[in-house]
């Protein structure tokens, strides 16, 4: 009977083994294929990123990104105008076209019109953004940066400290963009969006001009006249001014003008009050870039500044 049952236990033992030895492991079973042409797909993708990352430095503006979405097998290219990703993308399978509305832009622009304010009291306007080699510099007026002071962006985050300042005689100033917060653009606020600055070709007596200022904002007068030498009293005599009926407010100062693409210069002062119908003067930029070397950030005019 213990024979019997010894052998009973050893069957079913045996039989235990034979139903582990037939089960094949996992590690062991055959490889699938998707994973593998999963991964091959993938790196393609990858080798398509690089190649469109390696034509970032000619991309048009109206193209506003790509990235690899696995989901449909390609890469996909934003854009504001679908034949121009086309062009960008040419020569590149599986790349599939997307259409945007706008355009992405950094969130911490300086743009003509743009509110600044000094540490040590005052409120002005962004002229202008203007480089000199490797450095930065904000273009306002020149009784603003007479103040002194680091200054702020609409946000209260520090652009800068005062790096030239020239008032009376003429009126015009730079801060100095030493903050990495800050990205310069070629762009003025306006009514209808950003324009951008293309040149600065002066206007003539009877040409329209238009201010952008932090707080009459965007609108448009004549030029009235030029090459005009203005007593604001006490002593501040300025030279080589630009007349016009644009109004203007305290704290516009230092604010863009421009004639259609082209930058003009910078918000000197006036009278009257935008209640009063008003008069106002502008530095003309052409001074302030000679005098202090610059080079004035520059792009291609929007669609309806040609």
């Amino acid at each position: 009977m213990l024979v019997r049952s010894h052998r009973r236990v050893l069957a079913a033992a045996v039989g235990v083994l034979l139903s582990v030895g037939v089960a094949v492991p996992a590690s062991a079973a055959p490889a699938s294929p998707e994973p593998t042409r999963s991964a091959q797909r993938l790196l393609a993708l990858q080798g398509l990123m690089a190649v469109l990352n390696a034509r970032s430095a000619s991309v048009p503006n109206s193209v506003t990104g790509w990235y690899v979405d696995p989901a449909s097998n390609s890469v996909v290219v934003s854009t504001t105008d679908d034949a121009a990703a086309r062009s960008f993308a040419a020569g590149q399978r599986n790349v599939r076209i997307e259409h945007v509305n706008s355009r992405p832009r950094l969130l911490a622009d300086l743009r003509g019109g743009d509110t600044i304010t000094t540490s040590v009291g005052g409120r002005c306007s962004v002229g202008f953004n203007a480089i000199s080699g490797r450095t930065r510099y904000v273009i306002t007026a020149g009784h603003c940066t007479k103040l002194g002071g680091t200054w702020s962006g609409p946000d209260g985050t520090a652009i800068g400290p005062v790096a030239k300042s020239t008032f009376p005689g003429h009126d015009f100033g730079l801060v100095e963009v030493t903050s990495k917060a800050w990205e310069q653009t070629h762009d003025v606020e306006s009514d209808n969006g950003y324009l951008n600055v293309a040149g600065d070709a002066p206007a003539a007596v009877g040409d329209q001009v238009c201010l952008s200022g932090s707080t009459t904002g965007y609108h448009c007068g004549q030029v009235e006249t030029v090459g005009e030498t203005v007593n604001y009293g006490d002593g501040d005599v300025v030279n080589g001014l630009t007349g016009t009926n644009i109004c203007a407010e305290a704290g516009d100062s230092g604010g863009s003008i421009m004639s259609g693409a082209q930058a003009q210069g910078t918000l000197s002062g006036g009278s009257g009050g935008c209640l009063l119908g008003g008069k106002t003067y502008y530095q003309p930029i052409q001074e302030v870039l000679s005098t202090y070397g610059l080079t004035l950030l520059t792009g291609p005019p929007t669609a309806d500044e040609r």
